[in-house]
């Protein structure tokens, strides 16, 4: 049997201004279809006969119609080639409150389709394989639900997971509503333990894997592989298959300390010209700048140089005499326009989202002014 291990695929994600010319919508969003798409192609070419998803299949608990629409035609174009599908639920899935319900329930109404979101250990029996499903769930009730899973003798045991591993070497922040459990829960007893949470696609033991994402959702992940695994239970081979996805790169930091702005800007251009930019993603990071040093920076000319980039942003690191203040995420192209799109993606309550932009870009100015 071919068992394709995928996870991660978060379906609604979208970032940055650009926009797709041909669709109108936004080209991060689209990206994140299409990572998913490939990899359900190469999955039908490779004619799996079992597929599970490790959770975070949404990128929020409440996606949109079209993250969801487009969700159920890739479930349905695995089950129509012969596929069945098996998937649980992530902490971005998860509702804070159970009774507010979960769109999983959807897919109870596709055949060939499993999903596994209720919080509870449920067990999903297809062929010589028996599924040990764990959706995310609090601390508590994971674990309590962890302890219930015994394997079947005489059967092929495969535990689905989302969750965080204790000692799990992975960059990035904590998230939001996730769970870290020890490395004990990684049982040497079942065949193989399909894991998501972590975008990495990472070997953590002998029998379990992260998949990681299907695509790069933040510039934590520039170098990760992306795509699904691939288990063969003729021999319990593991193979990774990679998917292309659009290139981004974090460029070296630049350390501004006792330079001028010309050299800054030298530094800016090498590094910008050493790599393809077109359709990138591209953020350049630059170090203890003073304002004196950034009022003087030729942020046109970067401008023009980064033309054909997706998205391109400087990561400034301000500093005066004695303080230090990062400020992340400054775009090149307009910043007024990219702050506010910043704000756009966060969710501000009590007042307009135009008054914070307006208040945080007159903040930034000022102490820019005020340092050097």
């Amino acid at each position: 049997m071919k068992i394709a291990h995928i996870s991660d695929t978060h379906l609604g994600f979208s970032a940055y201004r650009k926009v797709d010319e041909e669709t109108g919508m936004n080209q991060r969003e689209i990206d994140i279809y299409r990572a998913f798409q490939r990899s359900v192609d190469a999955m039908i070419s490779e004619r799996v006969d079992l597929v599970l998803h490790s959770g975070d299949l949404f990128d929020t608990v409440r996606p949109s119609n079209r993250a969801i629409s487009f969700a159920m035609e890739q479930f349905v174009r695995l089950t129509k080639a012969g596929a069945k599908v098996v998937v649980i639920a992530g902490n971005h899935s998860t509702p804070r409150m159970r009774e507010t319900g979960s769109v999983f329930k959807i897919f109870e109404h596709l055949p060939g389709v499993r999903p596994v979101y209720q919080g509870i250990y449920e067990t999903v029996d297809v062929g010589e394989v028996i599924i040990h499903a764990v959706p995310h769930a609090d601390r508590d009730e994971m674990t309590r639900e962890l302890d219930k899973v015994i394997p079947v003798e005489g059967r092929l045991n495969v535990l689905m997971l989302h969750a965080g591993i204790a000692g799990v070497d992975v960059h990035g922040g904590v998230e939001h509503n996730e769970q870290v459990l020890p490395s004990s829960y990684l049982k040497e007893d079942m065949d193989y333990i399909a894991l998501g949470h972590y975008h990495d696609m990472k070997k953590v033991s002998d029998n379990a894997y992260y998949s990681g994402s299907t695509e790069r959702l933040s510039f934590a992940e520039v170098g990760q592989r992306k795509g699904f695994i691939l288990l063969d239970t003729d021999g319990m081979r593991v193979e990774e298959r990679c998917m292309p996805v659009r290139p981004m790169f974090d460029l070296t930091q630049i350390d501004a300390k006792g330079k001028d702005a010309n050299e800054v800007m030298a530094e800016a251009r090498s590094l910008l010209e050493g790599v393809d930019l077109k359709g990138a993603l591209v953020r350049l990071n630059v170090k203890r700048l003073t304002g004196a040093q950034y009022r003087s920076l030729d942020l046109r000319s970067l401008r023009q140089l980064a033309n054909g980039c997706v998205h391109f942003e400087l990561r400034f690191d301000m500093t005066t005499e004695d303080v230090s203040v990062q400020a992340d995420d400054i775009s090149i192209t307009d910043l007024e326009g990219e702050f506010a799109s910043y704000i756009d993606g966060r969710p501000v309550e009590g007042v307009p989202k135009e008054r914070v932009a307006r208040m945080g870009l007159e903040y930034l100015r000022r102490g820019l002014e005020g340092s050097g």
